[in-house]
């Protein structure tokens, strides 16, 4: 049993987060900090000071569910009382915060992860393993959008001065499809734009390539139609994928092959919310090394794109 403190109670975690892992008998909520008052927690101890829901000292993982600008100074409140932690992404919006984590996380001997959801859902992992078998030769060139219709000017994703804009949201996701997926060590910015409004970033693409020759054509945005996919292309055929990124609570999921003729791999319905809980909360230290690698990684190439 893992007993969990919920950190600000957002829209995501209320409507997809929290529905996914009520029912999970190896986690237990047992606070929640938050200054709503509206909310479904009226049965859970409720804070709204951090430091006396700290001192309460009954549970040893927190999940972090607020808006970007506070996970940083979240995460670190919570590392420096010798509490795990699971936040959202970006986790944080500069290279030297993340490091500041790792330090104290590694002289409390704790850890933190940032949530990456798609990568714990069976359509990810199958896919990957295709990638690695070679199953349409090898990789050439890869194109990955990621786009949502969101355009509602009272959402913190665009308030720059609450970490919003759409790199930091969708465009995390393609990003980091060259580092979960291809395990790139390497990659060469060709080229990238972001378009702005009032300053802020709603939309924008990259092209880049990895120390493989593999070329990533990747797009994300708001005020878009919708669109969450991942096409790859090799010297022996394309494989498709659609809602690759974010599913419902409960979606199935296939993968198009195109070589000599289609092929389709349909995957059955999992919580990928709830298996990415499950790993995160009884994961090993190489995880954690592992997940701290990938954050880094993704961080890098964001803050390289914010200052072309």
């Amino acid at each position: 049993m893992r007993f969990l403190s919920i950190w600000s109670l957002s829209n995501h975690f209320q409507t997809k987060v929290f529905p996914s892992i009520k029912s999970n008998k190896k986690i237990k909520i047992v606070s929640v900090l938050t200054n709503k008052k509206n909310h479904n927690f009226k049965n859970k101890n409720c804070f709204k000071d951090k430091k006396k829901i700290i001192a309460k000292n009954n549970f040893s993982y927190v999940y972090i569910s607020s808006v970007n600008s506070i996970h940083y100074n979240y995460s670190k409140f919570a590392l420096e009382n010798k509490i795990n932690v699971l936040c959202e992404k970006p986790i944080c919006l500069k290279i030297d915060q993340l490091y500041s984590l790792k330090k104290i996380a590694t002289k409390n001997k704790k850890f933190f992860f940032e949530v990456i959801q798609y990568t714990h859902h069976p359509l990810f992992l199958k896919l990957k393993k295709l990638i690695d078998k070679k199953i349409v030769g090898k990789v050439l060139r890869v194109k990955s959008t990621f786009q949502i219709p969101l355009k509602e000017k009272k959402n913190f994703r665009f308030n720059s001065k609450l970490g919003g804009g759409a790199l930091y949201d969708v465009g995390y996701y393609p990003i980091s499809s060259m580092f979960t997926l291809f395990e790139s060590k390497k990659i060469k910015i060709l080229k990238s734009n972001l378009i702005k409004e009032n300053k802020l970033d709603i939309k924008g693409n990259l092209q880049a390539k990895n120390e493989d020759k593999i070329v990533f054509d990747l797009a994300w945005g708001f005020k878009s139609f919708y669109e969450n996919n991942i096409k790859i292309f090799g010297e022996k055929g394309i494989i498709n994928v659609d809602f690759i990124f974010s599913k419902k609570i409960l979606q199935c999921g296939k993968i198009d092959i195109f070589k000599d003729k289609k092929k389709t791999i349909k995957i059955a319905k999992f919580n990928q919310i709830n298996l990415a809980f499950n790993s995160m909360l009884f994961s090993k230290k190489k995880n954690f090394d592992k997940n701290f690698n990938l954050s880094l990684k993704i961080l890098k190439v964001i803050e390289k794109i914010k200052k072309k």
